[in-house]
């Protein structure tokens, strides 16, 4: 059984699309195909994305004019005089985040879990060929695994003991590779392993979210004190400290070892929860279906609701742009609406980014000739 403590926070859009401007007088415009957006001479820029973001977009088509001798603001500052709006063929890619998954690999994974042990069950969630997230979503996410133990603590003079694959797209037979070379053994320093692998997104430079994973059998314990388990504030802490450098973490716990009250704060921490604010999600999975089933609810959910966009918005522009969700028209500027992170970036928030999360959608992005111009 899978428990969450709250309603998942976690946005998510994976898509491409193509806006297509057409400047002219004419008929109102017609949106056509899953991944083009198409303009009938309605003076307006149209963009449509798939949801499922599997194959490249092609662009739209064309067919407006606009009235001999009508002055066209080319959104760069000139003005032209001419007998058509020139077309702007603007591409706009949903952000693609990189999430690193920090696997318990001490030696109480070797558990039965169900008909299987807990290491063999997180195999099959992650990196099974056929039905795990990893091989299945790592064109769109950028994956890195870490496996982490110690050997008796600071007494095995490493620790913790951390194999690293570095986060990347297509990353799958890397990431297995390492995970099927590897055995549960020894100890839990969860504290320490999450310090250690968090400069290594914070110094990613790549755009998007930037995401820890953790799955975890057990009680914490820390290099200096590897009995009893007494670790639990160690890694509060650096769930705090990794959410203050701009790194969020989702917690799961593989069986019922570990406390509620533990994976709280660290959920609560892991994406910066304050005092008086609702609980964030943690996830409880006593069987492998339920841990796959958490897998799938935090790894999908990981990609925001950002679209950058291969030009820019003019100043002021947004007031002459419409953004609708599956058909449904949402507002700019309000907390269920959308937003301009910059000229380049448009954020869809709240309601209308909730909206998103959980299948295949329509977005269509429209603007006033002459508001979006390509960049280059």
């Amino acid at each position: 059984m899978l428990d969450r403590s709250a309603r998942s926070w976690i946005g998510a859009l994976s898509a491409v699309c193509i806006v297509v401007a057409s400047c002219g007088g004419g008929s109102a415009a017609t949106d056509s195909g899953a991944g083009t957006g198409t303009s009938t001479g309605s003076g307006i820029a149209t963009a449509v994305i798939s949801g499922a973001g599997d194959s490249e977009p092609t662009a739209g088509s064309d067919v407006g004019t606009a009235s001999d001798g009508m002055h066209l603001d080319l959104g760069d500052g000139t003005a032209a005089t001419t007998g058509s709006c020139a077309d702007a063929d603007v591409k706009f890619e949903a952000q693609t985040p990189t999430v690193l998954l920090l696997i318990d690999q001490s030696g109480s994974m070797t558990a039965d879990f169900g008909g299987t042990d807990r290491w063999q069950a997180v195999y099959d969630a992650l990196l099974d060929p056929d039905d795990g997230l990893v091989p299945d979503l790592e064109g769109k996410i950028r994956f890195g695994m870490a496996l982490y133990t110690s050997f008796e603590g600071n007494e095995g003079r490493e620790c913790p003991v951390i194999t690293a694959t570095p986060p990347a797209l297509n990353n799958y037979a890397a990431i297995e590779a390492s995970y099927d070379a590897a055995k549960p053994e020894d100890e839990t320093p969860t504290g320490e392993s999450i310090a250690a692998v968090t400069p290594t997104l914070v110094m990613d430079p790549s755009p998007g979210n930037k995401v820890i994973v953790l799955a975890t059998d057990g009680e914490p314990d820390t290099c200096a004190e590897p009995n009893p388990q007494n670790g639990q504030q160690q890694s509060v802490d650096a769930a705090a400290a990794a959410y203050e450098q701009g790194v969020r973490i989702y917690v799961i716990s593989v069986g019922a070892e570990v406390s509620d009250q533990h994976l709280q704060d660290v959920a609560n921490a892991g994406v910066g929860v304050g005092q008086g604010d609702p609980d964030a999600p943690f996830y409880k999975a006593n069987d492998a279906q339920a841990l796959a089933a958490a897998f799938a609810e935090i790894v999908e959910g990981v990609r925001d609701c950002k679209l950058d966009l291969d030009g820019k918005v003019a100043e002021g522009g947004e007031a002459e742009c419409q953004v609708t969700v599956n058909g449904m028209s949402v507002p700019y500027g309000t907390a269920d609406g959308w937003q301009l992170n910059g000229p380049s970036e448009v954020e869809l928030v709240g309601e209308a980014c909730d909206a998103i999360q959980d299948g295949d959608v329509a977005v269509s992005i429209k603007c006033a000739c002459g508001i979006v111009t390509p960049i280059g």
